[in-house]
């Protein structure tokens, strides 16, 4: 079972998947931008989008959608600049099932570790776990200078995840919770 407050948390755990599958398969690290941008050589290949049906007190249903650039040989030359597929950083093809097959057995794992804690010292057990190992595989979370659009739009420097999976950003006025994203670098 996942409660309504685990959306964020499956986003990230979809993050964590994803980048363990793309490792798995390529051999290469992925990126994760807070809270749902793959990226590879600083550039986007990839994002998750995670909808639920839900009520006060249970989630009837989630659906995580990740979406990735896989063997596209080109891109248009109004995103190269910031956006790629694996293929294109690679320079050669992946197998798209192959991919698909360790995303499924990553986000198994992943989503397992969450809806299994069925006390509240084992749910905050497995939030903590997932933060660590978000932040272990994302260098968008700690001491990166961002622009955050949100709230008018504003710049610091992220400083990690709260207790809940937020992303924090120590501004000039002091620490900032991000509730959505919208997380670039400054200088973009």
């Amino acid at each position: 079972d996942v409660a309504p407050a685990d959306a964020l948390w499956l986003s990230l755990v979809a993050g964590i998947a994803a980048h363990d599958a793309v490792l798995r398969l390529t051999g290469s690290r992925a990126d994760i931008r807070w809270p749902n941008d793959l990226l590879i050589g600083e550039k986007k290949f990839g994002g998750i989008l995670t909808e639920l049906n839900a009520d006060a007190t249970r989630v009837r249903f989630a659906v995580i959608g990740i979406g990735i650039n896989v063997n596209h040989p080109r891109l248009p030359e109004s995103l190269t600049a910031e956006a790629t597929s694996l293929r294109i950083f690679a320079d050669h093809e992946f197998s798209r099932q192959a991919l698909l097959v360790e995303i499924l057995r990553s986000l198994d794992r992943e989503v397992n570790l969450l809806t299994r804690a069925s006390g509240l010292p084992e749910r905050q057990s497995a939030r903590r776990d997932i933060l660590i190992r978000f932040e272990s595989v994302s260098t968008w979370v700690r001491g990166r200078r961002v622009r955050v659009a949100e709230g008018g739009g504003y710049s610091g420097v992220t400083a990690g995840l709260d207790g809940q999976g937020f992303l924090l950003v120590e501004t000039k006025n002091g620490l900032r919770r991000v509730l959505s994203g919208g997380v670039r670098n400054e200088k973009e």
